[in-house]
């Protein structure tokens, strides 16, 4: 009979354990859980960059050579291509004002597609995912340097450095970036 017990204790205490977990999750769903803020981290001349991840499709090693495009705009370093697909390296360096040509072992590129361009994005390095509270982005601060505002959605503070959210489709809106095809 206490093996009997023992059992029905058990049980009672697994469900009111169970309850309690049922009520707690949906007080976190009335509560809302914290909204989440998923970006791909890369750095382009000392610069921490956040790139939205749903752009992204691939990574990819920077080839020993890019193919040159004379007459191209300075941010297009070359084309490559990637199984059959020819694609434009382009270098944001001098779009945002930092500085540097060379491209570092580290070097990376991200195949990404935003505003209608596909292209393979040159970075000098992948940092890898990190996820975000929404609630800690903030607004760009003042004395950015020469960075163009708008090629930017935010700020994330950590760890006494700051991650600049790049708008990609914002950035690839922009005049310098839409090739007009001459009439026939």
């Amino acid at each position: 009979m206490a093996d009997h017990d023992r059992q029905l204790d058990a049980i009672q205490h697994t469900l009111q354990r169970l309850r309690e977990e049922y009520w707690r999750g949906l007080e976190e769903v009335e509560t809302g859980p914290a909204q989440l803020h998923e970006v791909l981290v890369v750095r382009l001349a000392g610069e921490r960059l956040g790139i939205a991840p749903a752009l992204a499709r691939e990574v990819l090693r920077v080839p020993p050579r890019l193919v040159p495009v004379p007459k191209a705009a300075e941010f297009i370093r070359g084309i490559i291509n990637v199984r059959g697909e020819i694609l434009a390296v382009t270098d944001l360096r001098p779009f945002l004002g930092l500085e540097g040509r060379d491209i570092p072992a580290t070097g990376r590129l991200i195949i990404v597609e935003a505003a209608g361009i596909h292209t393979a994005l040159l970075v000098e390095e992948v940092e890898g995912m990190r996820s975000f509270d929404r609630q800690r982005i903030e607004p760009l601060t003042e004395g950015l340097g020469n960075l163009p505002r708008e090629a930017f959605s935010g700020q994330i503070s950590e760890e006494g450095s700051l991650l600049l959210l790049l708008d990609l489709e914002e950035v690839f809106r922009r005049p310098e970036f839409i090739i007009d095809r001459p009439q026939q």
